[in-house]
């Protein structure tokens, strides 16, 4: 088969879920196929950090879309067509969430979640300028138009893909699993003299709770800062919360909350760079992770602690429990006091953090890119062999050219 990807998160430099999924699925499918062609849009040339594959039967194709307003919707909705049509593919897969709708060939969409479905719950509710305004009806419209047309739909968890069929009224048998997983570079580090550089460099305490704080507020942060202010004043002190930063907009407003809340003595905010590696170290670095999060479609933070051999407290919502499985202590998401009663009972018991730990590592065992990317390729099989099940190989001759 001739497969295309809408792969432009690998050429741009903002960190975020479209950006690893593409970068790790890519990089995946280049492990595990050789068989089919894959071709690569991007909107603008690959620098030397860009994950590309360098494989054979892959090829990286720039269709532009750097003018203001339009830019990006005259790319996907004329220029990517255009292209695909001159590709001769026999399907293209967009994991954007948005897609081109007028293709001349079977569309694969991966959607992670139904949060764009509903900015009214999600969104912070601020005043947006006119092309914010514009983009976010264009990601309210265009998805739903896509998951409609697309011949396969992919979803990263069995909670998005229940959402997906529920509020879209989507066939179940149309959207199909396959699981995110954490990148191989989350794993316990044994390196002691790694570990007290990264403590040195970040200013951190021998112990402490880890969070992270982006920008976006269904993350929940305030409400593990209360959960903190909550706990008895002899694990604060041991245990000071740690809340690394990507993004600085709410961290304004958390540091007053934790004023109010007299903890601002134990509480610090450090800044979080965008390599994983770096992320990696923080995780083994932390005595707990707390990941308080509304509402995730898979949530790679927690699995990635788990990777680390880091003890995880995780909110009970939405796929969260799917991936943690009984490697976590499940709190109220909305529940300060649930939340601090969590990780008290963490804290306060070594055993059950060294279980946690054994446990978690099992867990994150389970999920791996190479096993998405062979289901990924199955799914795209599917297309034109309906029968074929999941773990079954679809006969070379019959779809490749």
């Amino acid at each position: 088969m001739r497969i295309g990807i809408d792969a432009r998160f690998l050429t741009h430099p903002q960190c975020g879920g479209f950006k690893t999924y593409t970068e790790c699925l890519v990089a995946a499918l280049a492990s595990v196929d050789a068989e089919n062609r894959y071709i690569l849009y991007v909107d603008r040339p690959p620098d030397e950090d860009a994950v590309v594959p360098r494989a054979e039967n892959f090829e990286v194709r720039i269709v532009p879309g750097a003018l203001p307003m339009i830019g990006m919707l005259l790319r996907e909705q004329v220029r990517l067509p255009r292209q695909i049509a001159r590709d001769r593919l026999d399907l293209f897969h967009s994991p954007v969430l948005t897609a081109p709708l007028c293709v001349d060939c079977p569309l694969v969409l991966t959607l992670y979640d139904m949060i764009w479905r509903f900015p009214e719950v999600y969104n912070d509710h601020r005043a947006r300028p006119l092309r914010r305004r514009l983009m976010d009806a264009y990601y309210r419209d265009i998805p739903q138009r896509a998951a409609r047309k697309a011949a396969i739909i992919l979803a990263v968890s069995l909670a998005s893909k229940s959402d997906i069929v529920r509020i879209l009224g989507i066939a179940e048998k149309k959207v199909i699993v396959t699981h995110a997983a954490a990148r191989g570079v989350f794993q316990p580090l044994r390196d002691r003299k790694q570990l007290e550089a990264v403590r040195t460099r970040f200013g951190l305490p021998s112990e402490f709770i880890m969070g992270i704080c982006a920008a976006d507020p269904r993350k929940n942060i305030d409400t593990l800062v209360k959960a903190y202010a909550m706990l008895p004043s002899d694990l604060r002190k041991q245990f000071p919360l740690v809340i690394m930063w990507g993004h600085d907009r709410l961290t304004g407003g958390l540091a007053r909350r934790i004023v109010e809340l007299g903890i601002d003595g134990q509480v610090l905010f450090r800044q979080l760079g965008p390599k994983a590696e770096e992320m990696a170290v923080l995780y083994n670095a932390a005595s707990l992770f707390v990941f308080p999060s509304l509402y995730e479609g898979f949530g790679l933070p927690p699995l990635e602690a788990m990777a680390c051999g880091t003890p995880v407290v995780a909110a009970n919502n939405s796929s969260i429990p799917e991936v943690v499985g009984d490697a976590a202590v499940l709190v109220d998401a909305r529940d300060a006091q649930n939340m601090a009663s969590g990780i008290a009972e963490v804290l306060a018991d070594e055993t059950l953090r060294s279980k946690l730990s054994t446990r978690g590592l099992a867990r994150a065992a389970n999920f791996s890119w190479e096993r998405c990317a062979r289901e990924t390729v199955t799914a795209y099989e599917r297309i034109f062999n309906p029968g074929l099940s999941a773990g079954t190989k679809a006969r070379p001759d019959a779809l490749s050219h």
